[in-house]
């Protein structure tokens, strides 16, 4: 019995992450570019111990494009990141809602600058009208029909590799293998959405908190049980 609560107390310890995981999912249902997690859990036996394992995987399945009419806006189809300077490391991301900021550099909505081949992206000084920007499929910046640079767009052989930062942001672990696409499939004007689906994430969640309580009923007859066998020993005579 002692074994069997370890056990049940070790699941729900495993439920109560995963719906975090779920909660979070559904909390970015609207951002853009988000990849909803998946976790998994499983019980192990060793040395006569039982222990939880559990790993939390990004699905990194295409979102919806969705068209803003923002000649800013980029939307990446099939494999890629557009790359980030972090500042002390680039970061990749999914999001393309761009800016242009103060200094004419094309930056993230947090004011992170959008990095080109050549680096730093500028479009130029002056309002948000200044410069008619064009973006081709396969990523050439042009401001006024004149070529500014390449949008740097980075794929990794093994996305697993990446490690989420928050704000859409995500790092490369130590060791990850980088590459340039050189012939990305860039969409100007567009957007992709979270590829989360709140309708599958809500059932998910439900399905979550019914194991739950039904892992707590067990729980608490096994503590009613082992209480009862208790107070039966001390009344032994």
């Amino acid at each position: 019995m002692n074994i069997r609560f370890v056990e049940l107390t070790q699941a729900m310890v495993g439920q109560l992450d995963q719906n975090s995981v779920v909660a979070n999912n559904l909390a970015n249902v609207n951002s853009n570019g988000f990849k909803r997690d998946v976790m998994f859990s499983e019980l192990l036996k060793s040395g006569g111990k039982t222990n939880t394992q559990t790993k939390v995987t990004t699905d990194f399945s295409q979102g919806s494009l969705t068209p803003t009419d923002n000649p800013l806006d980029a939307a990446i189809s099939g494999e890629g990141f557009f790359t980030i300077d972090d500042g002390d490391q680039l970061a990749f991301t999914r999001d393309g809602h761009f800016n242009r900021g103060a200094d004419g550099i094309l930056c993230t909505t947090s004011g992170l600058p959008v990095m080109g081949q050549g680096g730093w992206i500028d479009l130029g000084m002056g309002t948000e009208n200044a410069g008619e920007v064009s973006i081709s499929m396969n990523g050439d910046i042009f401001v006024d029909d004149e070529f500014i640079d390449k949008l740097e767009i980075s794929s990794f052989s093994n996305q697993a590799d990446l490690q989420k930062l928050g704000g859409n942001l995500y790092h490369a672990k130590k060791g990850t293998i980088e590459n340039r696409m050189e012939d990305p499939i860039i969409l100007q004007g567009k957007i992709e959405g979270s590829n989360v689906e709140a309708v599958h994430e809500m059932v998910g969640l439900i399905e979550l908190q019914r194991s739950f309580e039904t892992s707590q009923k067990v729980l608490q007859t096994l503590d009613a049980a082992l209480t009862k066998a208790a107070n039966s020993i001390g009344n032994y005579k």
